[in-house]
């Protein structure tokens, strides 16, 4: 297996990519995807870890006739266990999670995680990609958290 810098990762995710409504996880993953690939089907959670997944779970079961991604760190995912749960009860056929694992928090400072104690791909439609972890970060979005919503809000109509 060859490991990819989480930006070949981000890079790999976003050129799958056609309509589909993207949710994307706080932390580095959400300024990647902003520098790389920013378009109005991408929702960034700014500030708010373990939560992309459970907004992704509301928007596919909302919004049945888009596709939804989800993407997130190990360390959102591991935050988020429950909605994993969930997610694999579900089984939304209009949902899919990626899942880029470091094995470490690198927004809040390079602390590890636990990923190597789960099997994220026993989860339904969840993708995990391993990355090295020695990138420096995307700038900051530049968008407001209203410019965010109101922008993504149109494209869920």
């Amino acid at each position: 297996m060859v490991e990819m810098t989480r930006l070949q990762a981000v890079r790999s995710v976003l050129n799958t990519l056609s309509d589909e409504l993207l949710v994307v996880t706080t932390g580095f993953l959400s300024r990647d995807v902003f520098c790389l690939g920013d378009r109005k089907e991408n929702f960034y959670m700014c500030g708010s870890m373990g939560n992309a997944y459970p907004i992704g779970i509301g928007i596919a079961l909302n919004t049945p006739k888009r596709n939804v991604v989800v993407l997130s760190g190990d360390g959102a995912a591991l935050m988020s266990l429950g909605s994993l749960a969930l997610g694999n009860s579900l089984k939304l056929p209009n949902l899919r999670h990626v899942i880029i694992d470091n094995g470490k928090y690198v927004s809040t400072g390079g602390q590890p995680t636990c990923s190597d104690g789960i099997d994220f791909s026993q989860f339904h439609n969840t993708q995990v990609i391993n990355v090295t972890s020695d990138e420096t970060a995307s700038p900051r979005i530049t968008l407001n958290p209203v410019e965010m919503a109101d922008r993504f809000r149109s494209c869920c109509k």
